[in-house]
Order: structure tokens, then C-alpha cells, then sequence
């Protein structure tokens, strides 16, 4: 019984949309955007979502890299200021856990901009 998710959907606790941005300073190079819901990527598109994002990722182009290349743990970026956040604090808390470990059940790369 699958149905299209809501917006009222993405802010329930097993539903989140992530957006990626790439800027270099104030010079948006990329943006993408992933439907995470139930710990899993359900929906990935480049450009910004339709409805807004519950947490928005800012990196340089490459710090980036350094993430699609799995050099750069997410965790890792946003506590040491490389990779900046803005939104929804409850969702980034329920994100990392999810983007990390030896085997993370989200990919932050299939996330990234392509």
C-alpha cells in the first residue's frame, strides 16, 4: 500500500528531505536534494526540492568530494565546520547516525549532486 509522501509526511519521524548544496563563497555551483524515509533513500533529483527541505547541507566543491569519495565522513565535515547546516536540528540528529558506521544504511555520495 505505497502512496506519494506528504509534506506533513517529510517531517514525521521516518521521513526527511535532505538538500545538498555546492557553493564556492556565495557561488552555488550544485544542488540535489533525497527523500530519506525509513532509513533508506527513496527519491533523489538534482536541483531544489518542491516542498522545502528539512535539513540543507552547504560544502565547498571540495569538501564534496571529499564526501562522494567517502574521505570526508558527514559527521565529521559538519562538526568541523566544513560542512554547514541549516534547518531542522531534530532531523540532522536523526541523519548522522544513519550516514555513518562500517556499514551506513544511507550513502551520503547517492545524495551528493552529480
Amino acid at each position: 500500500m505505497s502512496s506519494p509522501v506528504s509534506a506533513s509526511a517529510c517531517n514525521s519521524s521516518n521521513a526527511m528531505i535532505v538538500e545538498f548544496v555546492v557553493a564556492a563563497g556565495k557561488k552555488e555551483q550544485a544542488r540535489s536534494w533525497a527523500r530519506v524515509e525509513d532509513g533508506a533513500i527513496v527519491a533523489h533529483e538534482t536541483g531544489a526540492p518542491a516542498e522545502p527541505a528539512d535539513v540543507t547541507f552547504t560544502a565547498t566543491p571540495a569538501d564534496a568530494q571529499g564526501l562522494h569519495e567517502g574521505t570526508l565522513d558527514l559527521s565529521v565535515g559538519f562538526m568541523r565546520g566544513q560542512v554547514k547546516m541549516a534547518g531542522d536540528f531534530g532531523a540532522l540528529l536523526q541523519l548522522l547516525p544513519l550516514t555513518s558506521g562500517p556499514a551506513p544504511r544511507v550513502a551520503v555520495a547517492d545524495m551528493l549532486p552529480a
